[in-house]
């Protein structure tokens, strides 16, 4: 199936008609997701949204999204998180390292930083340095570098290196098949309710979109850290590698 023939379908199913019968049921009656104070979603299993009235939500996390309603969800623990690693990551390389040795080291590598600063102009020289020029002077005035001058100042990419990075993952507990609560935002406060789409892994979600929560509730990303080891915790781990 396409998003396009999902999204459809679900908004079709999710209107509820002119005619409803709302005598039974308090607050507004009937809802439509197209509504502007309304927010409608279905998301997945892991927190990631399959349709929503933006159409540029969709594949996004919902934490990203709507902080404070995804900041419930774990409260009551209808979502719990995971920490997930991985081996194979790259990051970039702290220049200004806090070892205590590294002061001690610091002449040793102001020599160095100093020999390579000049190695390297001498051979750009060298390069940039038309020798053929003497030998035959009637082309000297129109003889040009092949290299330029500015390539020696290009701003360099950030250095990389193998490390271990941990970064957060979101799991819906079955258990729980439907819930709803009210989050006080400063001057107003935010309805939501979330029911499971029976015999499958998505939830729909339903947003009282007209009470903004973002300041109380900062958006939770996925954004992978370095994961910090202790010098015990990194020989262990090493060890039981190795057999």
């Amino acid at each position: 199936m396409t998003l396009d023939l999902i999204e459809s379908r679900f908004w079709a199913i999710a209107a509820q008609p002119n005619d409803t019968d709302c005598s039974s049921i308090e607050g507004v009656c009937p809802l439509r997701c197209d509504s502007f104070d309304i927010a409608c979603y279905v998301i997945d299993n892991n927190g990631f949204i399959i349709i929503s009235k933006e159409r540029s939500d969709a594949g996004r996390f919902f934490g990203e999204v709507d902080g404070s309603v995804m900041t419930t969800l774990i409260r009551m623990g209808m979502f719990k998180r995971v920490s997930l690693f991985d081996y194979q990551a790259m990051c970039k390389i702290n220049l200004h390292s806090v070892s205590s040795a590294r002061p001690l080291l610091s002449p040793f590598y102001g020599l160095v930083s100093a020999f390579k600063w000049f190695l390297s102009n001498f051979l750009l020289f060298l390069l940039e340095f038309n020798i053929c020029g003497f030998w035959h002077t009637e082309h000297f005035a129109d003889a040009k570098p092949s290299f330029s001058v500015s390539s020696s100042h290009k701003k360099k990419g950030d250095i990389l290196q193998p490390c271990d990075t941990e970064y957060p993952s979101f799991v819906y507990e079955p258990s729980i098949k439907e819930t709803n609560s009210l989050i006080k935002c400063g001057r107003c406060q935010k309805m939501f309710v979330v029911q499971q789409v029976p015999d499958s892994n998505l939830l729909m979600l339903v947003v009282q979109a007209d009470c903004d929560c973002s300041r109380q509730y900062p958006p939770i990303t996925l954004e992978p850290k370095e994961a910090a080891y202790s010098h015990r915790g990194a020989w262990e781990w090493g060890y039981y590698n190795l057999f």
